[in-house]
């Protein structure tokens, strides 16, 4: 093999190995993810929890995960005037004057947003979320959930209930958002079917998600040729 043809292979063998890092430390963090929560869901279904002195619980709730996160709730920006014009005065008098007066144009409403109120505690049971921070509080109840979404990377979700006329929702660190993402679907889950149906659900995701472990393919090397 020429001098071009080997070096094209050893950057073709790079370029694999970057994306095989790449995507086992994706399969990582979800295979940690899972796992994690085949722990929590396992020693719910056995009646164990973390230990928590934080929150008063309902019949039958247990707590499936503590964290901290910030929370943002749906707002706008400032409002701001369009058109406006500063205004002039006329001396009528000596040492008096007549304002004519200047307008603020027009009132063009703030952008609709969400906006970020503070860092503070998050409580995620088999029952409800719930955010604690010093100045901001807020409890979504599974029983009153309409939808719940993430953006791609899954470290901030927004959520709507019945209850609460304005969206609002939580941001994580990278990793914490991984772990949030698949216990706020779980616990979703065993509000509706249970917790012993969730650890069965959590046991096929893993095997799944072994069945789909990334795997380095390295692009084949060519022989060298030997001239006699």
């Amino acid at each position: 093999m020429g001098f071009f043809a080997d070096l094209k292979t050893k950057r073709e063998a790079k370029k694999a190995q970057r994306q095989y890092d790449l995507e086992m430390y994706e399969w990582d963090l979800e295979n940690k993810a899972l796992t994690s929560a085949l722990d929590i869901f396992s020693g719910a279904a056995k009646g164990d929890e973390p230990d928590d002195n934080q929150l008063v619980q309902k019949a039958g709730e247990l707590v499936l995960w503590s964290g901290t996160a910030t929370f943002h709730e749906a707002g706008r920006t400032a409002s701001r005037y369009v058109g406006s014009s500063q205004g002039f005065s006329i001396p009528i008098v000596a040492g008096i004057r007549y304002r004519v007066g200047a307008t603020k144009g027009t009132l063009i409403p703030g952008d609709e947003v969400q906006i970020e109120k503070e860092a503070g505690l998050v409580k995620l049971t088999n029952q409800r979320l719930i955010f604690a921070g010093s100045a901001n509080t807020c409890e979504w109840l599974f029983s009153k959930f309409l939808s719940a979404g993430s953006n791609p990377s899954r470290d901030d979700f927004l959520f709507a209930v019945s209850n609460r006329k304005k969206t609002a929702g939580l941001s994580f660190s990278p990793e914490d958002g991984k772990a949030f993402a698949h216990l706020i679907a779980l616990a979703l889950y065993s509000f509706e079917k249970g917790i012993p149906a969730t650890v069965t659900a959590i046991k096929k995701e893993l095997k799944e998600s072994e069945d789909k472990k990334p795997k380095l393919i390295l692009p084949a090397s060519k022989p060298k040729e030997i001239k006699g």
